[in-house]
């Protein structure tokens, strides 16, 4: 977080903290006071990066998603109070929210290995989709229906709030017949997970393809697993267009049948054949009741407290804060002076913020922006200087601030928590050098504290807009959180500053693997191979998504290449692998025998191994070889599936042990997995 010199104005709004910097705008704090000078609730307020004013493009996409949102007056949809311009610069103004997405709500349940309960899942999706469906029945400035559709309905772009409330967020890609889309027509909008079967194949799209989404969400809720997946973007695809999800009750039998054929209705591939209304999605739900009843907005907030405790989660420390550089006291005007210290208790602060009236929605670009508040100037300087004062004794009472030097050093001899924050806490310090940044960036990242590199980055940008270390480690941060559209903004910016380096592209990479766009981190690889061709684990990578997607001359040379700068054993047994579909089998058993010696822990090595194996017709060396990647694979399903499909087409007297190992392994799939296997015939 910067805390402003001095309040910067824009428009009726004071800002007194910059708290966060993505690759397109700036987010601050601060609070509406009207041209009466009445004090108004505290606001966020997004301003494009300076150097992105002037590009015609880039405003109109900045201002498309508010335009939208701000036609939207519902709970569950955040709030936009004013969008508009001052001297040629676009701005929004917009509720500010304090919590966290699903999906970072998901993500830290997962890494504890547990599910969120059922009801709260089913209250975060309820309430989102009656924010959803207000947005999809509302209407412009004239009365007329807009006909919106979000078309990125997922779990990053809903917000569960600390105190338990839920909004839509993110109108960015959305689309209306009105105004059109926010991005071009004819590509494929929104995380592909959630995409309806008629968007995928191109055919007319209307709200309801945001009711298949919130199938597909309630399907992750009650199996833990998405309705359709692949090893590739076009395999997901081509499931979602073509077959139908499995049976929820199939991976976990305790699922409601009321529920399942909610979700199964929501999935139905003819949207006709779908709930024809969210409204109707969520009454259907909230009838279910026994086990599925749905908690209370107490029961959601205090589950957001546990995953992330007030004391501990920058995030909200953050926000706290920058609440408290703000100097006004909520109930008084600035003609009336100063009546408590500016640093009140967050608690009071929210109490009596939140009887504020909720400013009026300004109008739409093209209205006059409101007149800064030029009333009472001298009770003013008065409470300027009031506050000065309240803050020298607040740095009285704290002692002399640490040197960076002294802070890092600090830091590294912290541990846990305390040596996050005091990492993070690197970035405030007047006299931080970037060389000093880096070194608790890499110290974050060992940690594999990400959002802390995440934070300290924030705050790196303000002092360093321009530095490339801190772009790149926002974008490995970005990637290791899922947060794509940040990491996507953190590798643009790094490219444009350093449009030779490979990294950004590297990173851009890993990125589209995690995303399970094969063709898209094939480029990237491409790119960042063009830029470094001697670099081995760049070339390792390329030859592996060549190698996938079956280029196997391509793959070969770059395989065999990265060997040569670098040899590795995961490196090798991808080539061995492409020698065995070029017919080169003895090769590729020499070069996978040299594997599985060499790093008997690699289960790939194993795996392709055991494909050569069978193919040779040494059932029990490839039976043996299966079992031994089996041994390796943990969740992956791979081996023993493979395994299975060798007994079937070999009938062998071992088929039904594979299946009933097959079944222990994997429970919750075993009947899906079991029918493929059935279906196996001999090549």
């Amino acid at each position: 977080m910067d805390t402003l010199g001095s309040p910067t104005w824009i428009g009726q709004y004071r800002l007194t903290s910059r708290v966060a910097t993505g690759g397109m705008a700036e987010v601050y704090v601060g609070r509406q006071i009207s041209a009466e000078g009445q004090f108004g609730p505290m606001v966020a307020v997004k301003r494009l990066l300076p150097h992105l004013v002037k590009d015609s493009a880039i405003v109109r996409m900045f201002l498309n998603e508010a335009r939208i949102t701000a036609q939207i007056h519902h709970p569950n949809v955040v709030t936009i109070f004013e969008l508009g311009q001052v001297d040629g610069e676009p701005f929004i103004a917009m509720e500010l929210l304090e919590g966290r997405t699903w999906a970072e709500l998901r993500q830290r349940a997962a890494e504890d290995a547990k599910r969120m309960p059922a009801g709260v899942a089913l209250r975060v999706l309820t309430e989102a989709c009656r924010g959803l469906d207000a947005a999809h029945r509302a209407v412009d400035e004239e009365g007329k229906p807009l006909a919106l559709v979000h078309r990125d309905f997922t779990p990053d772009n809903i917000h569960v709030g600390v105190r338990g409330e839920v909004k839509v967020i993110d109108f960015g890609i959305a689309r209306t017949t009105a105004w059109g889309a926010g991005t071009e027509p004819g590509t494929l909008k929104g995380k592909f997970f959630y995409m309806s079967p008629e968007m995928i194949t191109a055919k007319p799209v209307d709200h309801r393809a945001d009711i298949f989404a919130a199938g597909v969400m309630l399907y992750e809720q009650l199996c833990g697993r998405r309705p359709f997946t692949g090893n590739s973007i076009d395999e997901v695809v081509v499931r979602i267009a073509r077959e139908d999800p499995a049976l929820p009750s199939a991976y976990d039998p305790a699922v409601p049948r009321a529920l399942e054929a909610i979700c199964l209705r929501a999935l139905a591939k003819d949207p006709r054949n779908r709930f024809q209304t969210l409204s109707e999605f969520v009454e259907a739900m909230e009838a279910v009741g026994g086990d599925s009843v749905l908690a209370t907005q107490q029961e959601v907030a205090d589950y957001v407290t546990m995953l992330f405790p007030k004391e501990s989660d920058e995030r909200r420390n953050t926000l706290r804060r920058a609440r408290e550089a703000d100097p006004s006291v909520p109930g008084t005007s600035p003609a009336q002076g100063v009546q408590a210290p500016a640093a009140a208790p967050l608690e009071v602060a929210d109490r009596l913020e939140r009887t504020r009236p909720t400013p009026a929605r300004a109008p739409l670009p093209g209205a006059a922006p409101a007149p800064k508040p030029r009333r009472a100037i001298l009770p003013f300087i008065v409470m300027v200087l009031a506050v000065v004062a309240v803050g020298v004794g607040i740095v009285a009472l704290k002692g002399p601030q640490l040197t960076a030097p002294e802070q890092l050093a600090k830091a590294e001899a912290a541990t846990g928590s305390s040596r996050t924050s005091a990492l993070v806490e690197l970035a405030s310090l007047p006299d931080s050098t970037d060389a000093q940044l880096a070194r608790a960036g890499a110290l974050l990242t060992e940690a594999k504290e990400w959002e802390g590199v995440l934070s300290l980055v924030d705050g790196w940008l303000l002092k360093s807009p321009k530095s490339l270390d801190a772009r790149l480690l926002e974008a490995k941060a970005a990637v290791q959180t899922r947060k794509g559209k940040r990491a996507e903004a953190a590798v643009k910016e790094a490219g444009a500053i350093a449009p030779t380096d490979p990294r950004p592209d590297a990173l851009l990479a890993q990125l589209r693997e995690l995303q399970a766009d094969s063709g898209a981190a094939l480029e990237a690889w491409n790119r960042a191979v063009s830029k470094a061709p001697g670099n081995p684990e760049y070339l390792a990578r390329q030859g592996y998504w060549l190698s996938q997607g079956g280029r196997l001359d391509d793959a070969e040379v770059a395989l065999t290449r990265a060997n040569k700068k670098r040899p590795d054993p995961a490196t090798t047994a991808e080539l061995g692998f492409v020698k065995y579909r070029k017919e080169q089998k003895e090769e590729a058993m020499r070069l996978l025998r040299s594997v599985v010696k060499e790093k008997p822990d690699l289960l790939e090595g194993h795996y392709y191994l055991a494909t050569v194996l069978f193919q040779k017709n040494d059932l029990t060396a490839a039976r043996a070889e299966y079992l031994a990647a089996d041994a390796l694979a943990g969740s992956d399903t791979r081996p023993l599936m493979a395994l299975c499909e060798m007994e079937q087409i070999q009938q062998t007297p071992e088929l039904p042990a594979a299946q009933k190992k097959l079944r222990e392994r994997f429970p919750k799939e075993a009947d899906a997995l079991l029918s493929k296997c059935a279906a196996s015939k001999p090549p």
